[in-house]
């Protein structure tokens, strides 16, 4: 049990410097999340610009064939450019993936600091509650003894 606090004492959470340290820590888990958030969006903006530039050179090459061919090296070079482009899209498809896995790693560090923060934030409210009861116990027990005090005087006179 803990021990009584002197009457007209303020409640002082004993552990207020663990609770700080923990919302810093989710302050900065989530500071972290922002930038894979960030990160993630720029990489997803990358693929999706490398596709619409594939799906361009694709439009290209296939409207070169509309018309009768006359130089091979041009449909080559097209043929060549838009196999690059395949290339650099499944790598950043990749980086897509590798930066969303980073992304849910994060969350999972973020999610689990928020739950620490608010653990610490419940046993905060609880003592605090504890606190509350035992101050009115003491506040009744004084209450009671004033009484007494009173009854036995008067019982004197």
């Amino acid at each position: 049990m803990a021990k009584k606090p002197p009457p007209g004492k303020k409640f002082k959470y004993d552990l207020q410097s663990v609770l700080k340290v923990r919302a810093i820590r989710e302050k900065q888990e989530q500071e972290k999340f922002s930038e894979k958030q960030r990160e993630f969006l720029t990489e997803k903006e990358k693929e999706d610009q490398i596709r619409d530039d594939k799906l361009n050179s694709e439009t290209d090459l296939r409207q070169v064939f509309t018309k009768p061919v006359t130089d091979m090296g041009k449909i080559l070079s097209r043929k060549a450019h838009l196999d690059v482009l395949k290339s650099d899209l499944e790598k950043q498809i990749e980086k897509v993936i590798e930066s969303s896995r980073k992304l849910e790693e994060q969350r999972a560090r973020l999610i689990d600091s928020m739950k620490d923060k608010k653990v610490m934030e419940k046993h905060k409210e609880r003592k605090l509650k504890e606190y509350g009861k035992m101050m009115l116990d003491l506040e009744q027990k004084f209450m009671d003894e004033i009484a007494t005090e009173r009854f036995k005087q008067d019982k004197r006179d």
